[in-house]
């Protein structure tokens, strides 16, 4: 029983991946998972509650980091090169989560709840790493770029590994980094 479940999920995120969630039926589901629409309707009476499933098995692929990261981190450039490696490594985990985001945005209730969270704790690690440039609007432009899933694949361009990408970025922008946090401390009265 607990096999045709994990098929089912499974099948709903391929499926989601594939052709987007709101053109996902529960008819196409069950037709993937190979199960017949009541096994279907056993294991998930709702739509709902099949997207509850998929969100929880996708952000168990690609978990949040705690900002323990920055245990042990004194200076901007360790801050912001464990949350450039981090970020990288959750892109590796949270794939297929980015590829369904990529194919449609995820407005429904289960997604925006788990899309909620995942804002919230990037802003929270972005802020720390940062420290005080975490208010320069023109720091929090450049790394919301350089943070983003398709400028750590084309800096891989199938060739860097996680930590050859994160350690490139972090080098390229460390001395930016540093140079606007002199001047702020040179411009604060």
């Amino acid at each position: 029983m607990k096999a045709t479940r994990e098929r089912i999920v499974e099948a709903a995120i391929e499926l989601c991946i594939e052709v987007g969630i709101s053109k996902a039926t529960m008819r196409q589901v069950g037709l993937r998972a190979d199960v017949a629409p009541g096994t279907l309707r056993n294991h998930f009476a709702s739509r709902i509650a099949l997207e509850e499933a998929m969100v929880e098995r996708l952000t168990a692929e690609g978990p949040l980091p705690d900002i323990s990261i920055f245990d042990g981190t004194d200076t901007l450039e360790e801050r912001v090169g464990r949350l450039l490696h981090v970020t990288a490594t959750f892109f590796d985990q949270a794939g297929r989560l980015y590829r369904m985001w990529l194919r449609e945005p995820m407005l429904a209730s289960p997604w925006t709840e788990a899309g909620a969270r995942y804002g919230a704790r990037w802003a929270e690690l972005q802020r720390l790493a940062l420290g005080p440039l975490a208010d320069d609007e023109d720091v929090q432009t450049v790394f919301r770029a350089i943070m983003a899933p398709p400028f750590f694949d084309a800096l891989r361009g199938g060739k860097r590994t996680t930590e050859e990408a994160s350690g490139l970025i972090t080098a390229a922008i460390t001395p930016w980094l540093t140079k606007r946090a002199v001047e702020a401390k040179t411009n604060d009265p």
